[in-house]
């Protein structure tokens, strides 16, 4: 049988938060292509950076709640929320009770982006213990409480129904396993990947990305001070040998940009890798010292053209 969670509430606000985001962002976009370099379009050119995370963790909350459903059977409770999955063999539940019956004024607090019909991540519970939340409210008055000794120490949803998903969970034990089941937890999401243990690796990454940004508001800053024609390229002998308006900067830090996403998107993608680690170790460093190399060549040119 399946349950789902009212879902109207948190796709209607993550929807809008789309669109909002969206515009915003195309708005920014446009001013920074159409006005002159300037401390108002490096704060705009940061604020692009921060909606677009915004944007892909909105996205990932949306397609979550869109998916999100609780299956029960006399073998086990199967828990979907996007590419999140939980699988509990019956014989491993442990106790289940409503929210409202403990207490209907409680409101769990769990860590992460959410917004009103989107709540998920792990939530302090009692004598220290925590709770994962996948639902669409907070409050303990909309929610099941499912201990799951496999888990986090318990789960936390809010099928439409909360009575119904009790009675019918506790009616599928009653009645007995038919077929025996292994239990499955599925974590897929980027947030779970093991970079984030790896706490120098995921040091590196940041202070790259952090580069980027750095280089831009370098070049954006000191633009007004540069002449109208700069020495962009230089030959074999040191020599400028092409020349044009400073405008040329901005191609160095969009290289370190393409540099930045491309060696961390695969870095990540090895590291996930057990097996592949030295390779995404050799990425992320050579990410590092590109950014070095971009850095010395952009100072340069800034000297030589002046």
């Amino acid at each position: 049988m399946i349950f789902a969670p009212p879902k109207n509430t948190g796709l209607t606000l993550g929807l809008a938060a789309l669109l909002g985001l969206s515009g915003l962002g195309g708005l920014l976009i446009i001013f920074v292509r159409t006005a002159s370099p300037s401390l108002l379009t490096f704060i705009a050119f940061v604020l692009i950076i921060v909606i677009s995370a915004a944007l892909i963790a909105v996205v990932y909350g949306v397609f979550g709640l869109a998916r999100a459903r609780y299956i029960l059977s006399r073998n086990a409770l199967v828990v979907d929320w996007g590419w999140r999955r939980e699988v509990i063999p019956m014989g491993r539940l442990g106790e289940v009770q409503l929210g409202a019956a403990i207490d209907p004024a409680l409101t769990l607090r769990p860590r992460g982006l959410n917004w009103p019909g989107q709540v998920t991540g792990l939530a302090p519970w009692r004598e220290g213990d925590e709770v994962e939340v996948l639902a669409t409210t907070p409050a303990l008055s909309g929610l099941v409480l499912i201990e799951y000794p496999g888990g986090a120490g318990g789960l936390a949803l809010s099928p439409a129904d909360p009575a119904a998903f009790v009675q019918t969970l506790n009616d599928l034990r009653a009645a007995g396993v038919e077929d025996a089941v292994e239990p499955e937890s599925r974590r897929a999401g980027l947030g779970d990947w093991p970079i984030w243990r790896d706490r120098p690796m995921a040091i590196l990454v940041a202070l790259c990305g952090l580069s980027v940004v750095a280089l831009v508001g370098y070049i954006t800053l000191i633009y007004p001070q540069l002449p109208a024609q700069l020495a962009l390229h230089f030959d074999a002998q040191g020599q400028p040998n092409r020349f044009g308006p400073p405008a040329g900067l901005f191609l160095l830090p969009i290289i370190a940009g393409l540099v930045w996403l491309v060696n961390t998107l695969g870095g990540l993608w090895l590291h996930h890798r057990q097996t592949e680690r030295i390779g995404a170790y050799l990425l992320f460093g050579a990410t590092a010292l590109i950014q070095g190399l971009l850095w010395a060549a952009t100072i340069g040119l800034l000297t030589a053209g002046r």
